[in-house]
């Protein structure tokens, strides 16, 4: 099927490659199926919503900043999603890009579930303080006293 986006312009969707979230993103009630896309690096991808072409998002797997990064989930959570363990799910963090490239950040204490064999996903809230709501993907500049004891000359 075509379907018309802001982003991509027309794509074409395979209606078996739509995901249905079981409980929609956080702040983004209405929006419950979506595609996968390829996205602008090789650890990014594109989640396209298939109810609105205006809506997607940048995702990104958290264990390529944070190699160690678990999810624990209960029973009923995995049941929703309908898998057996964590194992079974990709879990992604949304990337929240602003106009200011210093403040691009990911929420590591609500990462994205997909069982993609089932076709579902979820955003859960970690009931943990180990990560982040906004961790911010850039490291800050060097300040300019920083730059300039380092560009300073060590005789005069």
């Amino acid at each position: 099927m075509q379907f018309e986006t802001s982003r991509f312009g027309s794509i074409e969707i395979d209606q078996n490659a739509t995901i249905t979230l079981t409980q929609p993103i956080i702040g983004f009630q209405e929006y419950r199926r979506f595609v996968i896309l390829p996205g602008p690096s090789d650890f990014l991808l594109w989640l396209q919503s298939t109810d609105s072409g205006d809506l997607a998002f940048i995702l990104m797997d958290p264990r390529t900043l944070i190699p160690d990064y678990k999810v624990t989930l209960s029973q009923h959570d995995l049941t929703e999603l309908a898998a057996a363990s964590v194992d079974e799910l990709d879990v992604y963090t949304l990337v929240v890009v602003p106009r200011d490239r210093s403040k691009v950040r990911t929420n590591m204490k609500a990462p994205l579930l997909i069982n993609a064999k089932h076709r579902l996903g979820k955003q859960v809230v970690l009931d943990t303080d180990d990560y982040p709501v906004q961790y911010f993907l850039a490291q800050p500049p060097q300040s300019a006293t920083h730059k300039e004891v380092s560009n300073a000359r060590t005789h005069a």
